[in-house]
């Protein structure tokens, strides 16, 4: 409790109030690599006012600049073409180490840094059973231990697995004199975070079978059901309603063009993957309106309030600034809307208002429970304890949801089913209607 008390923000009001007024949280963020006075290849952030300035505060700490990029709110780099999109997705990729080895590897270290064991030595001994990629990782940052790096310099090379967030808390732990603590607070919060993205995969998977199983169907149809429909109709030497004939296009695209198809299926999903990838609109516009969804949006919007609380009580805990903190926030909700939201937030912020008052303004994104917990959290000093309260009941909601998710959306797909199903049955059967239609007349 020692270490708690020492972590615990002691005046909310005036770390809020003083963020106004260009202090070091307003100026831009800079992503750079440089090389050190012996040649090896550092990667970092940093805060300055300008590119000038950024290079100015690299060479007083004997770096030579090789590049820097200038950051988004979201910790995203701005102004990048195509090619460095692309290469720093593939990069992310070679380098991407799955996320529950890093929560393993945390709650290890954990356990090993409060048993007594010397921060260097744990990290060598938990990497050499990891696999290549994090235990070359591993093995780089037990080779900056070694040369006299901190802890969060040397997590920061590698943001792949060590994000900003988790760079920040553990430099904030290293200032407090409390590693061992608020590595126990990560791992928390880390299998929390595991334990929420299993759930949402969880609701998004039943959905996801009955459509696969729906496809299924639909291509059984047009492969094997529709051509004999279309052979009895040539008989009739009638001209078909244009639903069947489009059925008996679908049928032969499938049938005679089975590859074009496939590519042309294949290349939309690629370029859809790529759009969203490499444009930051199109990724804007898809979680804006994602969050709208029937019941799956719900549960997503859930899910970024969790994550969004939950990353601001651990990091305002640790003593991270507020201003620091909403910025990390809004990169862990992982998603372009509400980074956006969260910016104006920011700003709000520095020109001096308290975060309750800032979240009101945007009403629709943060609901009351929030809002009101903050405000009541700004008034007691316990702002991390009332926002880990909301994350934790915004925890049960999405289990609460998604344990009858069935039940809730058995409706929808059933209708969604029938149509589909209906709609084809009728489209191959009119011409029946038609045609006896036509006889009877005559």
């Amino acid at each position: 409790m020692r270490a708690r008390a020492v972590l615990r923000i002691r005046d909310y009001r005036e770390n809020s109030r003083s963020c106004g007024g260009g202090g070091k949280g307003t100026m831009p963020k800079y992503a750079y690599k440089a090389r050190d006075d012996q040649g090896r290849m550092q990667s970092g952030t940093v805060e300055a006012n300008s590119i000038d300035d950024c290079m100015t505060r690299l060479e007083a700490k004997a770096l030579e600049p090789v590049s820097i990029d200038e950051l988004s709110f979201d910790g995203t780099k701005k102004e990048r073409s195509l090619a460095d999109r692309a290469n720093d997705w593939l990069l992310s990729k070679q380098n991407k180490v799955p996320y529950k080895d890093a929560v393993f590897f945390t709650r290890q270290l954990a356990t090993l840094v409060n048993g007594g064991v010397a921060l260097p030595r744990a990290v060598e001994q938990l990497g050499q059973n990891e696999k290549h990629t994090f235990k070359r990782i591993l093995t780089q940052i037990g080779d900056d231990l070694a040369t006299g790096s901190t802890f969060s310099d040397a997590l920061a090379k590698h943001p792949q697995v060590f994000n900003h967030m988790f760079v920040s808390v553990v430099r904030a732990g290293e200032t407090a004199g409390a590693l061992d603590e608020v590595l126990n607070q990560l791992a928390d919060y880390m299998e929390n975070m595991e334990a929420m993205k299993a759930k949402v995969k969880a609701a998004m998977r039943y959905p996801t079978v009955i459509a696969g199983f729906v496809t299924i169907v639909i291509t059984l149809v047009l492969i094997f059901l529709v051509p004999v429909f279309k052979d009895m109709y040539a008989g009739f030497g009638a001209t078909l309603p244009a639903p069947t004939l489009i059925m008996i296009a679908m049928s032969d695209a499938i049938r005679y063009n089975a590859v074009i198809v496939v590519l042309t299926i294949l290349g939309l999903g690629i370029g859809l993957t790529a759009l969203f990838v490499m444009v930051d609109k199109a990724k804007y516009l898809f979680h804006r309106y994602v969050l709208e969804v029937p019941v799956f949006g719900i549960i997503l919007r859930k899910n970024i309030l969790a994550i969004y609380c939950r990353t601001m009580s651990l990091l305002m805990n640790s003593g991270t600034p507020i201003l620091e903190a909403t910025q990390i926030g809004g990169a862990a909700v992982a998603n372009k809307f509400y980074a956006e939201v969260l910016e104006r937030v920011y700003n709000d912020l520095k020109n001096g208002e308290l975060l309750s008052a800032a979240l009101v303004k945007n009403k629709r994104e943060f609901p009351p429970l929030v809002t009101q917990l903050v405000a009541t959290g700004e008034e007691s000093g316990k702002v991390d304890d009332l926002m880990r309260k909301a994350s934790e009941f915004y925890d049960r909601e999405i289990r609460n949801t998604v344990d009858s998710i069935a039940s809730i959306i058995e409706p929808f797909l059933i209708v969604i089913l029938g149509a589909i199903v209906g709609g084809m049955l009728i489209a191959l059967y009119l011409p029946v209607f038609t045609i006896g239609q036509a006889i009877g007349g005559a």
